[in-house]
């Protein structure tokens, strides 16, 4: 199984398989949450077994019970039984009854398969007991749709591409200097100028998500465990932002939004009260629309020279007491943190916000290098932190020598496996949130070759967030990845 179960013990009885199937819940189990459960597995139940010779004579219950364990458990842990013609899950948390189901629709895969390529039909399902929980609460994936526009189906497919790994957190980039991907109705001219660039070949590209669909997609996430943390990306990154409404320049002009990767020198303004305010009503928006605890600002690769040379940001930083230009940006992110956290939301942000002393409320992604040095740096100022460093853990990297789709660098499945939480972890280890993979999409054109950047690397990134330890054994993975045969 991927990710390796914490406990498992296997016996020696089976039962055969059948086409009949009984499911049960507990009261305090949601219907809408049963619901999806009920057809998710059932749907994977008899697509596997429908050209298999099957048991009619009796009828196999599967019972989910959402209840309190008698002993202390740690979070999302779930407890999987499957017994004689019974299989019981039960778990504390909505969330550990959807990871136990994904566990089980592998137990039924290799079951099915090991017996039907040697007898060319289905047989008996092993009966065993798990006990398993992960070992961090955040098992991130991120996707860039700034750079390149994936539509709001394909992210759907990208939160099922996660579901069955796992993972739990869809960080979700939705503004960069290329374009704003998010319906507002407080700014409409963020989508509808903001989300649209002219490419070098005179076409125009975008597109954006609607209210509707954002709201589609939440749902679809919500039933699968997962949370999605939007990011609107500032004070940098905002040449999209700008476009479309130039007054929240330190100086005004006619921008548009960048057809060329790379950074900017324009960037938001923070000197400028109206600019605080509009910021505000962007980001009570967002919080109004986006439900789960957290909100990404960014505040990665701003250039200061603008500020530098800005009488409302020099102003400011007198006014304020400030030590320079990144202590701005700093003030910056407390001002933010403090009107989200009175919206119910933490804010989280890139390492380089650690630049200018934004005290210990916000979140930081440590991405630069290999992560090491930003995630000390967080961990010393008193900062819970995530992993994601570009050296290790992005996906848009190439796969192999022989690629030419991706960034220059070159992160095998096999390295993925050797990530080590140990490298990152220092004298106060509940500081250390989790780690997630970011894909990035300068590179990334298309749904076929980001499918091939994620599908290659996937299935090693859901072991190591579950379990928390490097895999040693390479090729004992490989077996086990081989044997259940996973696609995306």
């Amino acid at each position: 199984m991927i990710p390796l179960p914490k406990q498992m013990r296997e016996f020696k009885k089976c039962f055969w398989m059948t086409s009949r199937v009984l499911y049960q819940r507990n009261a305090d189990l949601p219907e809408k949450l049963f619901r999806f459960l009920v057809a998710d597995l059932d749907a994977y139940y008899h697509n596997l077994i429908s050209d298999g010779f099957l048991d009619d004579d009796n009828t196999m219950s599967v019972r989910f019970k959402l209840a309190p364990f008698t002993k202390k458990v740690p979070p999302d842990y779930y407890f999987l039984k499957v017994d004689n013609l019974a299989i019981q899950i039960q778990a504390e948390s909505q969330n550990g009854l959807i990871h136990a189901v994904q566990t089980l629709k592998q137990h039924l895969y290799k079951a099915y398969h090991y017996v039907h390529d040697e007898f060319d039909e289905p047989g008996d399902l092993p009966c065993l007991e798990i006990r398993d929980w992960p070992s961090y609460p955040w098992r991130g994936l991120h996707l860039d749709v700034s750079r390149h526009f994936f539509d709001f189906k394909f992210v759907q497919r990208y939160l099922d591409w996660m579901a069955r790994s796992k993972l739990n957190k869809f960080h979700w980039h939705l503004s960069d200097d290329q374009g704003w991907r998010l319906e507002s109705r407080k700014f409409p001219r963020l989508h509808e100028i903001g989300a649209w660039r002219k490419d070098a070949d005179g076409s125009v590209y975008g597109g954006y998500y609607t209210r509707r669909q954002v709201k589609a997609v939440l749902d679809h996430a919500a039933l699968r465990g997962i949370e999605v943390i939007p990011e609107i990306d500032i004070p940098g990154h905002a040449m999209a932002i700008l476009a479309a409404y130039p007054d929240l320049a330190c100086v005004p002009r006619d921008f548009e939004v960048l057809k060329v990767w790379g950074i900017s020198e324009d960037i938001l303004c923070a000197g400028k009260d109206g600019v605080i305010a509009w910021l505000k009503e962007l980001f009570s928006e967002v919080a109004e629309l986006f439900p789960g605890q957290y909100v990404h600002l960014g505040g990665d690769e701003a250039p200061k020279q603008r500020w530098q040379a800005c009488p409302h940001c020099q102003k400011r930083i007198k006014d304020e007491g400030l030590a320079d230009e990144e202590a701005l940006q700093g003030w910056l992110v407390k001002t933010l943190a403090k009107h989200l956290r009175n919206l119910g939301k933490t804010v989280i942000g890139w390492d380089e916000i650690l630049n200018g002393q934004p005290g210990q409320d916000p979140i930081v992604m440590a991405w630069r290098g290999d992560g090491i040095d930003a995630a000390r740096r967080a961990h010393d100022n008193g900062n819970r932190y995530i992993l994601c460093p570009y050296t290790k853990l992005y996906f848009d990297a190439r796969n192999n020598e022989y690629e030419t789709v991706g960034t220059d660098q070159i992160i095998l499945w096999g390295d993925v496996l050797g990530f080590r939480f140990s490298d990152y972890t220092f004298g106060r280890q509940q500081l250390l949130l989790g780690a997630q993979a970011n894909v990035w999409t300068e590179h990334l054109a298309d749904r076929a070759d980001l499918k091939e950047k994620v599908a290659n690397r996937l299935r090693p990134l859901a072991e190591i967030l579950w379990n928390g330890e490097p895999v040693e054994d390479v090729w004992e993975f490989w077996d086990r990845w081989r044997d259940l045969n996973f696609t995306l």
